[in-house]
């Protein structure tokens, strides 16, 4: 009885949570001009308005190379905390802990207010360059968090038998450390994606008229008039966040499924190297 209350409950927040962002799948095919939600009827002609706009497929892919860049930016700063934090021997671990997730608790409008003073003295860099810098900081701690876990359950005596056999510092990390930890450096670049096409408020302040990211299209297709294009811009969004969520689930359900195996090859070698 408890085990169904609960499961009850769970499809309930799960409900409250997902059921507001499906609402507009079919809003998107709504053959009413206006945001009117049931649709009186059905039509793809705003899909087709929507791919045949420039300014509405340039948002799309100009997002999509800022996340990406950011991810980048995230993975490599990011998977180098992480290491330093775990197996660097810092003097002031606690230190760098804390300034690692200062991102996630700095009130996102300050970040992007000073974003924008230091893109004031950067005015000879690309807008997309800071815009991907700023979103990769916001990313940071994400990956720091994921790469971290999967550095303390892996055997640092695994990594230390590959320097004692002459491998350099970065060969051991390259050819032992990081296929092991590779699961979770996925998964914080996956974040990291997910993070920035879904980031507004830094975009607004580091975007012109001339190049929007999807989010500050859509936020100003929204601010002055309905714009129909707007739900087929929302399901966009959508289908490429469901992607990447299932992209994680399954390279965490991968790498659930191989730890036992590694483990095992890690023991093997231990005893082999005993």
């Amino acid at each position: 009885m408890k085990r169904a209350v609960l499961w009850v409950f769970v499809a309930l927040v799960v409900s409250y949570l997902v059921l507001p962002a499906l609402v507009v799948v079919p809003m998107s095919f709504n053959t009413s001009p206006f945001l009117q939600f049931p649709p009186p009827g059905y039509t793809t002609q705003w899909y087709e308005q929507f791919f045949a706009d420039p300014e509405w497929t340039d948002a799309v892919l100009l997002s999509v190379r800022v996340a990406a860049f950011a991810a980048l930016i995230a993975v490599l700063t990011g998977t180098a905390m992480a290491y330093a934090l775990v197996r660097g021997g810092l003097r002031f671990p606690r230190s760098v802990e804390t300034l690692s997730a200062l991102p996630m608790v700095v009130p996102v409008i300050i970040y992007g207010a000073g974003a924008y003073v230091l893109a004031i003295g950067l005015s000879g860099v690309s807008s997309t360059v800071l815009l991907a810098v700023a979103h990769g900081v916001l990313a940071v701690p994400f990956v720091v968090i994921n790469v971290r876990a999967a550095l303390e359950t892996t055997d640092s005596r695994l990594e230390l038998a590959a320097q004692t056999l002459g491998a350099s510092p970065f060969t051991a990390f390259r050819t032992v450390v990081l296929p092991l930890i590779a699961p979770a450096v996925a998964s914080g670049g996956l974040l990291s994606l997910v993070l920035s096409l879904d980031e507004t408020v830094v975009a607004l302040f580091l975007t012109d008229g001339g190049s929007q990211t999807l989010p500050v299209k859509m936020f100003s297709s929204i601010s002055y008039q309905l714009n129909p294009l707007v739900p087929v811009a929302a399901s966009v969004m959508l289908s490429l966040t469901v992607v990447l969520g299932l992209t994680y689930l399954g390279i965490r359900l991968v790498a659930r499924i191989a730890r036992p195996r590694t483990s095992r090859r890690g023991v093997t070698l231990q005893e082999d190297l005993v």
